[in-house]
């Protein structure tokens, strides 16, 4: 199962080409591919390490995770970042171990020494020492959040952000694909991963001449001048000549590599 080999960049391609073949159906919930995985992940730890990361997944990561899947508002990477929250208990308690520490006995000593001696990644290691401390598994140990570090200098002030947005809307000089996606970045919110997963089914004009896209499934007026330019990028005649989708490829509005691949997928199959 491809479950059982994590969510790298290889494994997710392979896995949407075979979604959009017809050869993987699609699961309910991403969510639910974290516990096979987590099977594989703790198979070869001691048993009493295995229990606690069981346990931390059962009652903390995939609860929430359900939860907010249940509200209708789990991310797509929510099933990745599940996986990184695990990953990162497991190598901390394995060092604990190897370093002949259990985790009552750990302390903020442990913790900052195991945070220096790896990538910044290991401070998701927070969440779980939250919840081992909730649950008297530990002290009360302290790892710093990074979730906020270096994020005003990724933040376009409010007048770089509708100089960008007039330009995405009036530029001709600018790619019609980075103009579009431009503004539904800058106007509507929407990050790249979706961005690249609609299609022109989501794209519905009605007898008035207004225009609707389906974000996350709800219907979202566009702008005039966005409207235009959708209608512009789905017109094209490059996309003409790429041929009608099938019905196990989809007419993605910003077409890539994936759905190159997906089609020529989909023809070798058929023949």
């Amino acid at each position: 199962m491809l479950d059982h080999h994590g969510t790298d960049i290889p494994v997710e391609h392979l896995r949407s080409i075979l979604l959009h073949t017809g050869a993987l159906q699609p699961r309910g919930n991403a969510v639910d591919s974290v516990a096979p995985w987590l099977d594989t992940l703790v198979a070869d730890l001691p048993p009493d390490l295995a229990a606690t990361v069981r346990a931390y997944a059962s009652w903390s990561v995939l609860r929430r995770a359900r939860g907010r899947a249940a509200r209708g508002h789990l991310s797509v990477s929510a099933s990745k970042y599940a996986r990184v929250r695990l990953q990162v208990a497991v190598q901390f308690l394995t060092w604990l171990t190897d370093n002949h520490h259990a985790l009552a006995e750990a302390t903020q000593a442990d913790v900052d020494r195991w945070l220096g001696e790896g990538a910044s990644t290991r401070h998701r290691l927070r969440d779980f020492l939250r919840w081992a401390h909730q649950h008297d598994r530990a002290a009360d140990l302290h790892v710093s959040w990074l979730g906020r570090d270096g994020l005003p200098s990724q933040l376009l002030a409010d007048d770089e952000r509708w100089s960008a947005l007039r330009r995405c809307l009036t530029d001709d000089g600018l790619d019609l694909r980075v103009r579009v996606a431009g503004v539904l970045v800058l106007l509507y919110g929407q990050i790249p991963t979706r961005i690249v997963k609609l299609t022109t089914s989501d794209l519905v004009a009605d007898s008035r001449g207004d225009s609707t896209l389906r974000l996350r499934d709800r219907p979202v007026l566009l702008r005039p001048a966005l409207a235009a330019l959708t209608t512009e990028l789905t017109s094209r005649p490059d996309r003409r000549r790429r041929g009608a989708p099938s019905s196990t490829t989809p007419d993605w509005l910003f077409p890539g590599r994936a759905s190159r691949i997906s089609t020529s997928l989909a023809h070798r199959t058929r023949a």
